[in-house]
Formats: structure tokens, sequence, C-alpha cells
């Protein structure tokens, strides 16, 4: 859970770096998680990735799918519009990046 915990974050991570330049960012902290590498992200950025995680920590899957592919639509509508945003931009970030270990999970579970 942790690991999806942390390419969740740097998910949300990358889409405020490169789609809120403008915004004032503050370093992002989530209870006793312990952050490999600080992140900075922007107020609203931030509140999408404690509903995210928090999501995330009361999953009732014991496997958990991708969300898209999950029967139990457990994001309020307007969070699931912002995460998708995220994860398109970011996803294609990252495959452009090589880093195709972050997705594999979306692709191959």
């Amino acid at each position: 859970m942790k690991k999806d915990i942390f390419i969740l974050i740097q998910f949300i991570h990358v889409y405020c770096r490169y789609k809120h330049i403008e915004r004032e960012k503050t370093d992002f902290s989530y209870h006793s998680l312990e952050m490999k590498k600080q992140v900075r992200l922007c107020e609203e950025c931030s509140d999408l990735a404690v509903y995210s995680i928090n999501r995330r920590i009361r999953c009732p899957m014991a496997v958990k799918p991708a969300c898209k592919k999950c029967s139990i639509k457990c994001y309020a509508q307007e969070y699931r519009e912002k995460i998708k945003k995220v994860m398109k931009f970011s996803g294609m970030y990252f495959i452009r990046r090589g880093r195709i270990d972050y997705l594999f999970k979306y692709f191959f579970r």
C-alpha cells in the first residue's frame, strides 16, 4: 500500500508542477507517512492528495484493482474528475520518460 501511495503522490506532484506553475506551493505531508523525497504542492493538489490517500487506505478490496476498473466507486464525482486529469497527464509524462514501472499495475492488473 505504501508504494501505491508513493506513486499516487508522484503523479499528483508532476501534474501540479506542470499545470499549476503560478500557484503558491507548500511542502506536502500526511500524518506519519515518511516521504522519500519532499514534494511541494499547491492547495488544490494537496487536498486531492489527502483525499486520494484516505481513499487508498480505506479501500475495501483485498487485492487492489486500478480504480477505473473497480466496481466500487469510492471517489466523489468532483475528485474522480480531478484524479482522471492527473492520471492522464502524469501517465503520459512518465511514459515519455521511460517510467513504465509506475504504470504497470494500471495496464496489467
